[in-house]
């Protein structure tokens, strides 16, 4: 009797193990193929072509310039233009081959012709950091590669140890490692 009810135990406990990773599999599989499935036309509409984990390097000499990469991307070849989604850019010291710094971005736009972007965030912050812990927050900024430049023309709050600038429109030149506020400039100086 003992017998038969342990049998009978084990039993229902292998058939509802079987029944839950039955389930998991099948589940797991309609996740994936979601996950998989190609994108909405609405979404694709107009691009040539849409490219999920997006990344674009610029290089010169064997040496990395800088690398743009970004959730999504919708490329319109005719335009030379990508619409980019969850943006991150960054852009490296050619003396010393490290990251100079990084921008991150809701979204941007890159000219594919000659290498300018547009970063903007129109909910958060598009957010430049420095390897010395410097931070530059603005709606917007721009990047034109001709003359290693970013700018822009909204209001700009810059953040270091102890201290806060903030102001209207900044220009920064990439290769000399200098930025400048262009006006309505306020600095507040804090001690540690």
């Amino acid at each position: 009797m003992k017998t038969y009810f342990i049998r009978s135990i084990l039993t229902v406990t292998i058939i509802l193990m079987a029944v839950f990773i039955g389930h998991r599999v099948i589940s797991h599989m309609e996740i994936r193929s979601q996950a998989t499935a190609s994108v909405p036309l609405q979404v694709q509409q107009g691009a040539d072509a849409w490219i999920q984990g997006f990344s674009y390097q610029q290089t010169r000499s064997g040496s990395t310039k800088w690398v743009v990469t970004a959730d999504q991307a919708k490329v319109f070849d005719n335009e030379h233009v990508a619409k980019l989604q969850t943006v991150k850019v960054q852009l490296f010291d050619q003396k010393f081959e490290k990251e100079q710094m990084s921008i991150t971005s809701e979204e941007g736009t890159m000219d594919t012709e000659n290498n300018n972007f547009n970063l903007i965030s129109p909910h958060k912050k598009t957010v430049m950091s420095f390897e010395s812990g410097y931070q530059v927050f603005s709606d917007s900024l721009t990047w034109t590669e001709k003359d290693r430049q970013i700018h822009t023309k909204d209001p700009v709050v810059i953040r270091g140890t102890g201290m806060v600038i903030t102001g209207v429109g900044l220009i920064g030149d990439a290769d000399k490692n200098e930025f400048r506020i262009l006006r309505n400039v306020r600095a507040e100086v804090s001690s540690p």
